[in-house]
């Protein structure tokens, strides 16, 4: 019996039905971009543990950065370290401005609660309406999930959803040549309608990729700081490097009030962080004692591994790297959308892409379940990336080279033909 299916098998004794994904694989061991199941077999890695492992498994400097931490201090609760001081410090020099606090957490969905409560403090406690974008995702943690919630009247505090800037799929039937931005306008007047106190954004939506025009954010933000709008940016997907900047936010031209931090921080340790400009943190409820505290909070081997990270990505202008890198993804990924029927549109930014499968060019049906498809024929041929139900997300590690990229992209393009002709009978 195949092995993988051995250990799925031994593990629905134990987990809730449909935990188990019958037709997955059990990673045992990874090198680079690289890693191998429990049967042996191999794969080119483009989904970095879900964006998580910039540089890629099994990283010999970073791996020996968090067992000296662990040998000296492993955990402590509530206390600061020697590796949460020198984070900070190299942190520090990527953000967009000098006044930022950072509080440390260990999970995404975590922080950005604690980023929800924070903007309530600030507000003296008032319930307040914070709003979100339709389609996005902030973690599943309940005050999170409830952001995007669809329901006629929201449940958490008075939020409300937005659509977000789509151009493939655009709310307002626009065209790139005759554009006059409805989507800002549409966003500006629910806000001031809404009388929003915060406004919680992916600045690329990590869902399906879907990068805005160029000015969107520049045009948002000035509204908001006319009509005193917090801004709460979400980098947990695009944030460590991942667009070619250290934050997304910076490509766009912003200065968030608040901005939670993730996935890219610690090759693949669970550390968050969540940083609020000054103003944010005075207010007479954030400064009780123990407000921010956490269990795992701050967790020195996490914050070794994150400081030494940093220092690896200066050392090997790995920004630098992941731009070089950004338009042979783009190249090969139009490719694909001329050659293929069943591809309606591809995005990227640095290293991160989209696949967006439909039933047809012209009316742009989206082909349900076909991200999933074409992802178990992936990893058929070799290639680990990210499935949704019609989207596919490719986010290699940030040390990939060009002809590991063009490799991988190879298997994808003869993974997709597969497909396309079983479905075309």
């Amino acid at each position: 019996m195949d092995k993988n299916k051995e250990i799925l098998e031994a593990l629905k004794k134990y987990m809730p039905g449909g935990s188990v994904d019958d037709s997955s694989h059990i990673p045992v061991e990874g090198r680079g971009c690289r890693y191998w199941d429990a049967q042996g077999n191999e794969y080119l890695d483009f989904s970095s543990g879900i964006f998580t492992n910039t540089f890629g498994h099994g990283c010999a400097r970073l791996n020996r950065s968090g067992y000296e931490q662990a040998k000296r201090l492993a955990n402590i609760h509530a206390r600061h370290s020697q590796a949460e001081l020198m984070f900070y410090r190299r942190l520090f020099e990527h953000l967009p401005a000098g006044d930022y606090k950072a509080i440390p957490y260990n999970d995404g969905g975590y922080t950005i609660d604690r980023g929800l409560t924070d903007i309530v403090n600030y507000y003296n406690k008032k319930r307040i309406a914070i709003g979100a974008y339709r389609n996005g995702f902030h973690g599943k943690t309940q005050a999170a999930k409830l952001l995007i919630n669809e329901t006629e009247k929201a449940s958490l505090y008075d939020n409300f959803q937005i659509d977000f800037p789509n151009c493939y799929r655009c709310s307002w039937n626009g065209k790139p040549e005759s554009c006059d931005r409805e989507c800002v306008k549409a966003a500006c007047k629910i806000l001031q309608e809404k009388k929003a106190g915060a406004l919680i954004f992916e600045p690329v939506q990590g869902a399906g990729i879907v990068i805005p025009p160029k000015d969107y954010w520049q045009l948002m933000q000035n509204f908001c700081r006319r009509e005193g709008v917090l801004l709460f940016a979400d980098e947990v997907l695009t944030g460590g490097g991942r667009t070619g900047s250290y934050l997304a936010s910076t490509q766009f031209g912003l200065l968030p009030d608040m901005i939670a931090l993730t996935k890219g921080l610690a090759n693949g340790k669970p550390l968050s962080v969540l940083l609020e400009r000054e103003y944010l943190t005075k207010n007479r409820y954030a400064m009780r004692p123990m407000e921010r505290d956490s269990t795992f909070a701050a967790h020195p081997e996490a914050l070794a591994v994150a400081a030494e990270l940093l220092q690896m990505i200066k050392e090997k202008e790995l920004l630098a790297h992941v731009r070089c890198l950004e338009a042979p993804l783009k190249v090969e990924l139009a490719a694909l959308k001329e050659r293929f029927s069943i591809i309606g549109e591809v995005r990227s930014l640095g290293l991160m892409g989209a696949v967006e499968f439909v039933r047809d060019k012209q009316t742009k049906e989206p082909f349900a379940g076909m991200g999933m498809t074409v992802l178990k024929k992936c990893r058929k041929n070799g290639l680990e990336a990210i499935g949704g139900d019609y989207i596919l997300r490719l986010a290699p590690p940030l040390i990939i080279e060009q002809k590991e990229l063009l490799s991988g992209l190879k298997i994808l393009e003869r993974s997709i033909e597969e497909v396309q002709k079983a479905v075309s009978g």
